[in-house]
């Protein structure tokens, strides 16, 4: 049977100086006797020993202490290498009385009062070596220390053992806790394979059909009007850049392709998705509108008509002929 302490004292008895009807008697089985005399130290006496001067008033009083040898638990609180964290414990252990005289001049009548700050030190230099997910492995480190471990002077230990114990709610807790997260992981990963799936597919028209789906025709037309508009608005800004340095120092036919380039780019189709949002592009067709058909035929005399203001149409000779 395991107990959580004990009293190794079990009775204590002043004596007077004469004892004629009630000499002192040997120990019983598992008990042994401290007498303190009079004069001098403490007389331990234990089964099988006669008592000296047992009808004289030599002693003064007389202790009966249990020398038996008892299963324990001490519960206790380990902190792990982080202080924010603990390893809540148990530790079983056998323990006898040694020196019944120690046990008497100590004055120790909790037993368990008497280990619990010794054991605590000796294991927490060892759970501070551990993290709070490493449960097991200071678990054996720590029954691996008490083995080392007999006691001292008064008392002997053997057997000893060390459990790290988990609540019963925190078990259930924490294990909800972790099933929700492992589902939550498992749907995110399939969503997320879906979408890669679509967009392998479809590309940026299947992840604006998604938009359409869910917020509506709003959404998706703002989203293509975006992309257009940030797609001119790097045009421009490459057109700006050709104009103003086209009288660098190169060839001017050079100059003639990178602005009929950007000139075909500007007027053409857009390449944001469906092919952004002009009204010729936006009507149930994704071909190309009849004025960039008509744009891109040649005139006669081999010349392009520009739709770009100001600028006139310029025939493009071939350096290389």
């Amino acid at each position: 049977m395991e107990l959580y302490t004990y009293n190794p004292i079990t009775k204590s008895t002043n004596l007077s100086l004469l004892l004629p009807r009630m000499p002192l008697r040997p120990p019983a089985p598992g008990t042994a006797l401290v007498l303190a005399p009079r004069k001098g130290d403490l007389v331990t006496i234990r089964h099988g020993e006669s008592v000296p001067d047992a009808w004289y008033g030599t002693y003064r009083q007389v202790y009966a202490v249990d020398v038996t040898e008892h299963r324990l638990v001490l519960s206790m609180p380990l902190l792990s290498r982080n202080p924010a964290f603990g390893f809540p414990s148990l530790v079983r252990l056998n323990c006898r009385v040694a020196d019944p005289a120690e046990i008497v001049l100590r004055g120790i009548m909790d037993v368990s009062g008497a280990l619990y700050l010794p054991v605590q030190r000796m294991l927490r230099r060892v759970s501070r070596d551990f993290d709070i997910g490493e449960l097991h492995q200071a678990e054996d480190a720590l029954t691996e220390s008490m083995r080392t471990f007999s006691g001292d002077a008064a008392l002997r230990l053997r057997n000893v053992t060390v459990e790290v114990v988990v609540d019963g709610n925190e078990i259930v807790a924490s294990g909800r806790a972790y099933r929700d997260i492992e589902r939550d992981t498992r749907l995110m990963e399939m969503r997320r394979e879906r979408h890669l799936r679509m967009l392998r597919k479809d590309g940026a028209e299947g992840l604006i059909a998604e938009i359409m789906e869910r917020e509506g025709p709003r959404a998706a037309y703002d989203m293509i009007a975006n992309a257009e508009r940030e797609e001119r608005q790097e045009l421009l800004v490459a057109w700006q850049a050709v104009l103003k340095n086209s009288e660098a120092d190169r060839e001017p036919w050079e100059s003639l392709q990178a602005e009929r380039a950007l000139r075909d780019r500007m007027n053409g189709g857009s390449s944001s998705p469906f092919g952004g949002i002009r009204s010729t592009r936006l009507r149930g067709t994704l071909a190309p509108a009849p004025a960039l058909e008509e744009e891109s035929r040649d005139g006669g005399d081999g010349r392009r008509a520009s739709r770009v203001r100001g600028l006139r149409p310029t025939k493009i000779e071939d350096p290389d002929r």
